[in-house]
């Protein structure tokens, strides 16, 4: 196990952290706490991003599997004795239109996204309850508008608002608080592949940044005076 040194520094596990706004939190935790990154396939973006982190480690576990989800809590206990703050962050999505939806797909999409949030939310919040913690859920715009990539995301991203509140209004007694973050278009392989029109008609004429959510991520991190609440980072 190893000897955390600094007193203001949380244990961070963050899931889907291979590449993509996982991958930017993760650097940008770094600097200040402990971090977990789990991923799914070993890559050579995931070897880089392992090597950034001075103390954190990387965790290869399939989070919409019950056991994967069980064994990635358990390492993150085994190396950092506590865990203070999950972030769901793994999840897919691609384009599909309405009329091409089918249920392999909608279930797919709904068990990588939503149950795979409820796996890990489940298994890591009993280890929460003597201090406190965080747990962050990460949605999207697309759970208020549709979005631009399919009706299973859009419903698997509202559901993982539901399931937030559910956890904040249970876990609150325990000092456990949970949040969503709902980024509008954050550039990254999935949003890239949204007919979002010419980049120069957006509203600042580009794509969010995946570092650009950690501020917002921070501040739920750092607040435990807020629950039940999802974060908008739009332009």
């Amino acid at each position: 196990m190893q000897n955390i040194q600094k007193p203001s520094a949380k244990v961070i596990l963050i899931t889907g952290a291979g590449r993509g706004i996982g991958a930017a939190l993760a650097i940008a935790a770094a600097e200040g706490h402990h971090v977990a990154v789990n991923y799914r396939a070993e890559s050579a973006e995931v070897d880089q991003l392992v090597s950034r982190l001075e103390d954190g480690i990387g965790i290869r576990a399939d989070v919409s599997i019950a056991e994967d989800a069980q064994c990635l809590i358990k390492q993150t206990l085994a190396h950092f004795g506590r865990i203070d703050c999950v972030i769901n962050n793994a999840g897919i999505g691609e384009v599909c239109p309405i009329d091409r939806l089918d249920l392999a797909l909608f279930q797919k999409t709904l068990h990588a996204n939503l149950t795979s949030a409820f796996l890990v939310s489940q298994a890591a919040w009993p280890h929460m309850t003597r201090d406190g913690g965080r747990l962050i859920f990460m949605s999207s715009a697309a759970a208020r508008t549709g979005g631009g990539l399919s009706a299973a995301y859009a419903a698997s991203k509202g559901g993982v608002e539901s399931l937030m509140h559910a956890y904040a209004t249970a876990l609150r007694p325990h000092r456990i608080t949970a949040n969503a973050i709902a980024p509008a278009l954050i550039g990254s392989r999935m949003a890239n592949a949204i007919d979002a029109g010419p980049i120069e008609n957006l509203p600042l004429g580009r794509m969010g940044r995946p570092e650009e959510l950690w501020p917002a991520t921070r501040m739920i991190i750092e607040t435990e005076y807020l629950t039940g609440q999802t974060v908008h980072v739009d332009a």
